[in-house]
């Protein structure tokens, strides 16, 4: 059952969204990120990137950010391939009375979760601790910084939630299932989950009426970290979080930012045809997302390094957590 589960998830990933923040987007995180750790959290991190299956170059700990989505993609031989497609996301609703999903781990499995229950999983084997899907800590490690960027991004905690006559719930599957009628001239298809993961690069050109996106980082099969290494630092310096800002490990609270924000300005902002189904950027709405997207990757840059700090770089070993227990057999469902 497992082997057919499997094949059947990849045959649905090979037609199905597979974007995140961008590549150089996860890059760009772990960078920040990575300049704020203690020595001996960066000495860990160094030693457990390459410890993880690539399907190129050995990862470093800017690399590695990309491992998660490195799975969704063309590389047969890549251990968990196809697995953890729903980890990369939380589908809380845009109302109160929209559906509500698990976020304490135990009815997730490889095929099945989000990314608060991910988190909560990763966060335990990096204090020492065993889960059941996340078998060492450079998997851990894998996971986590991925997935702390991906929590970040506002489509990411937020899909908007419709219920049909028969009273079945639908979701247009936190943005790719609404169509831009605007979008770059290279991009065939384009969607509004697809502007969030590359607002950060995105800029709008009145001539054409369309968004443009800053090619330089257009690059989706090589991770090459030094395209981002002055962009990072210079992020870091214009858009460093508040003191006030809360950065110790809050998963739950971390995606209900993204949610309000996709509450706010992600879906309020926009123009909806077709049953919402089909929307059209405009230059005030791209104005407004691109340093909005540039501050959810700098302050999830400082929250990763937090949280590697208080785990892989802690002075003295805390008390070895208990692991979560597995979730129920792996069943299919749809990623995105």
């Amino acid at each position: 059952m497992r082997s057919i589960a499997w094949l059947f998830a990849i045959l649905i990933a090979a037609t199905s969204p597979i974007r995140a923040w961008d590549p150089d987007g996860h890059l760009l995180v772990a960078t920040i990120a990575y300049d704020h750790l203690n020595p001996k959290a960066k000495t860990a991190v160094d030693q457990l990137a390459p410890q993880v299956v690539s399907p190129g170059d050995l990862y470093n700990p800017i690399t590695l950010s990309c491992w998660m989505d490195d799975l969704r993609g063309q590389y047969p031989n890549l251990p968990y391939r196809g697995d953890f497609f729903p980890w990369h996301y939380i589908d809380f609703g845009l109302s109160p009375n929209d559906p509500k999903p698990d976020v304490e781990p135990g009815q997730d499995n490889e095929t099945a979760g989000n990314a608060v229950t991910a988190l909560k999983r990763a966060y335990v084997v990096l204090q020492g601790g065993t889960d059941p899907y996340i078998k060492t800590p450079a998997m851990a490690l894998a996971i986590a910084t991925h997935l702390v960027g991906d929590i970040h991004q506002p489509l990411h905690g937020a899909t908007w939630f419709h219920q049909e006559a028969n009273g079945r719930w639908m979701n247009d599957a936190g943005g790719n299932r609404v169509t831009v009628i605007n979008g770059p001239s290279f991009e065939k298809t384009y969607n509004l989950h697809y502007f969030w993961d590359a607002a950060w690069r995105a800029s709008f050109d009145p001539a054409t009426g369309r968004v443009e996106v800053d090619k330089l980082h257009e690059n989706w099969n090589h991770h090459a970290a030094a395209t981002v290494s002055a962009l990072a630092r210079e992020l870091e310096v214009s858009l460093k979080p508040a003191d006030t800002v809360r950065l110790t490990p809050d998963f739950e609270a971390w995606a209900l930012e993204s949610n309000q924000i996709a509450r706010d300005v992600v879906y309020p902002r926009l123009t909806f045809t077709e049953n919402h189904k089909i929307a059209r950027i405009s230059a005030d709405y791209v104005a407004l997302a691109n340093p909005l997207a540039r501050q959810r990757m700098v302050l999830a840059g400082y929250r990763l390094a937090a949280l590697l700090n208080a785990t892989l770089g802690a002075a003295t070993p805390g008390p070895v957590p208990p692991s979560y227990p597995a979730g129920p057999p792996m069943a299919i469902v749809p990623p995105r």
